[in-house]
């Protein structure tokens, strides 16, 4: 792999002596523990590997934290939390809220090659007693829940802190945490690995240097950071996520203050980086409803443009209009009249038909979750024009596995950028709710809104076309093929995409979308032309629309907000639409392969 290696490093400072080193899992008491009345024996425990570097010094001191005030309590140590028997008793009585000190009645030798476990029972009267920070080690959060009887954990780890003291303590001596594995998003070029590395020596740390491993290529990192006794240095390095597989990343502590770590068993932590095939790239597909009626849509156009803006060929907004202008002739077999039915409101999304939510506040939520679920299918999309005006489509599509009896659908959407002419209402105008990207400097309505991944069909419908019941074999192409007429409501044809989509027939979720441009030159006008013939006026009956060839065509009347108020389906000759109220309207009127929008005064 690559050389990686650009670290990015914080400090968080613990409290400590130079002569002495607390045994802890954690400093602080961030909440409270249990319920009222009961009593209860919490554990920390501290591996070999943790309390080895002081073998021949003593504990002198515990100290535990509580949330609330207890009583009766007693001190222990145990070599294992679940022993029956104790190595170590002290009688404590009563404890305070907060850091209670405690010195041992006899220090307690540290062998060096055993576990120690330290813990303490308490009767507490008020919930939530003991203490508990919200950093998480399992070593730290064991307890024993007298009152019930059974073992049990409090989610996160317990106030517990054991001072060692002595002659022979040991100096440039440094542990290093935990590592999570790490699986690449698809379109990351490197990932961030997190570690913690402590001093857990005598004196202070004023330089240390890791090996960064990945694979079998290492790179040794200095840093010149002080670390007091008890001090912690949270480490982040970045890896290159480029080569498919799966690598192992390992950090070893090499030195410390330009010496020899005096320890070596707590010094090297690994994890494993998980890069993906990326041609099996989960695409997340937003299906979002709006209209130009609806105030708040104008946070559903920034949150879908910052989306693709930071996702590209990744995420594919689909933006899908209703009861305005935009919205496409629920009468026709290319609507999305099924997925505007299943929508409460506006704006909302729905990715991939699985997740459901706002598309600003919860679309990278969203899209985190899907992209990263488990992908089994490839989509490639082609489409190009033919010498007709129409448009070949193309979906190619194969498994990484054998499927024995595949059961999917699929759809190709039609979608139109660029889109101008018909005023947004703006809640955001004014800044009455909030900044905005800029809708706040706007007016309500926002005449120079410009739409785009405006929904113009889906092809095969909703559903989508069944594809072949046969057994498919693994990474074999198989293809369907369709011919698109554009729809009529396209203002540009070069303005166009085409999404393909594979859903599962079972589920109607989309197991993988892909976007592409129509390739080749658009044969024909561009332009959507002007209906010819067909006449729009203001009439005392209303709006008044005649002319030939009308027979079949949708007639749609909007508002100036962009809600539809009126629609009917015309005849040839005379047609009367009536409209409530008085103002200015917009009258959609499609005949044939032609559209346009006129403007009226009632």
């Amino acid at each position: 792999m690559r050389k990686l290696f650009y670290l990015l490093l914080s400090l968080t400072f613990c409290q400590g002596a130079s002569a002495q080193v607390e045994l802890r899992h954690c400093s602080e008491i961030d909440s409270g523990w249990g319920d009222s009345n009961s009593v209860v024996t919490p554990y920390v425990a501290f591996p070999e590997s943790f309390v080895s570097p002081y073998a021949g010094n003593s504990i002198t001191k515990v100290y535990i934290g509580l949330a609330q005030d207890a009583s009766n309590c007693y001190l222990y140590i145990k070599e294992n939390p679940e022993d029956n028997e104790y190595i170590y008793r002290q009688k404590l009585g009563s404890l305070q809220t907060g850091w209670n000190e405690i010195v041992l009645d006899e220090p307690y030798p540290v062998g060096g090659s055993d576990r120690i476990s330290i813990g303490y029972k308490a009767s507490f009267q008020q919930a939530g007693g003991v203490g508990i920070s919200s950093e998480k080690y399992p070593d730290g959060d064991k307890v024993y829940y007298n009152s019930q009887d059974r073992w049990t954990s409090t989610g996160g780890s317990i106030c517990i802190k054991a001072l060692v003291e002595g002659e022979s303590m040991p100096e440039n001596e440094m542990g290093i945490g935990r590592m999570s594995d790490v699986t690449a998003p698809y379109d990351a070029e490197t990932v961030t690995f997190t570690t913690v590395v402590r001093n857990l020596g005598a004196n202070v740390v004023e330089r240390y240097s890791l090996d960064i491993t990945v694979d079998d290529e290492t790179v040794e990192e200095t840093y010149a950071r002080q670390i007091p006794v008890n001090g912690c240095d949270t480490v982040r390095f970045d890896v290159p996520s480029v080569e498919k597989g799966k690598h192992t990343v390992t950090a070893c502590i090499r030195s410390v203050n330009g010496a020899d770590d005096t320890y070596e068993a707590n010094n090297r932590v690994s994890a494993v980086l998980t890069v993906r095939d990326k041609t099996f790239a989960r695409r997340v597909l937003c299906e979002e409803m709006t209209g130009t009626w609806c105030g708040f849509c104008p946070r559903g156009i920034v949150g879908l443009e910052l989306m693709k803006e930071s996702h590209p060929g990744l995420f594919i907004p689909v933006s899908i209009h209703s009861n305005d202008p935009l919205e496409i002739d629920s009468l026709s077999d290319y609507s999305y009249k099924e997925f505007i039915a299943s929508c409460p409101g506006a704006p909302m999304c729905n990715v991939n038909r699985r997740l459901t939510g706002d598309p600003f506040i919860d679309i990278q939520r969203l899209f985190n979750l899907e992209s990263a679920a488990e992908n089994h299918i490839a989509l490639e999309t082609e489409a190009v024009w033919d010498d007709d005006g129409k448009i070949r489509v193309k979906n190619v599509y194969y498994s990484d596995m054998d499927i024995e009896s595949p059961s999917f659908r699929t759809a190709y959407t039609l979608t139109e950028d660029s889109i101008t002419g018909y005023p947004q209402t703006n809640y955001y105008a004014g800044g009455r709710n909030g900044e905005m990207y800029g809708w706040e400097e706007k007016e309500d309505p926002a005449r120079d809104a410009v739409f785009n991944d405006v929904a113009r069909a889906i092809f095969g419908s909703y559903s989508g076309i069944p594809l072949p019941a046969e057994p498919m074999t693994a990474f074999t192409r198989y293809e369907h093929e369709y011919t698109i007429e554009l729809p009529a409501t396209v203002n540009d044809a070069r303005n166009i995409h085409i999404i393909g989509q594979i859903i599962d027939a079972g589920t109607n979720c989309i197991l993988n979308a892909s976007s592409t441009d129509v390739k080749g030159n658009i044969p024909g006008a561009v332009m959507a032309p002007e209906a010819a013939g067909i006449k729009v006026t203001a009439g005392i009956q209303g709006i008044e629309i005649y002319g030939e060839g009308l027979a079949g065509a949708r007639a749609s009347v909007f508002d100036i907000s962009g809600r539809k108020v009126a629609g009917a389906t015309l005849a040839d000759g005379d047609n009367h639409i009536h409209v409530e109220g008085h103002g200015m309207f917009l009258v959609n009127v499609g005949a044939g392969k032609t559209a346009k929008t006129y403007k009226l005064i009632l």
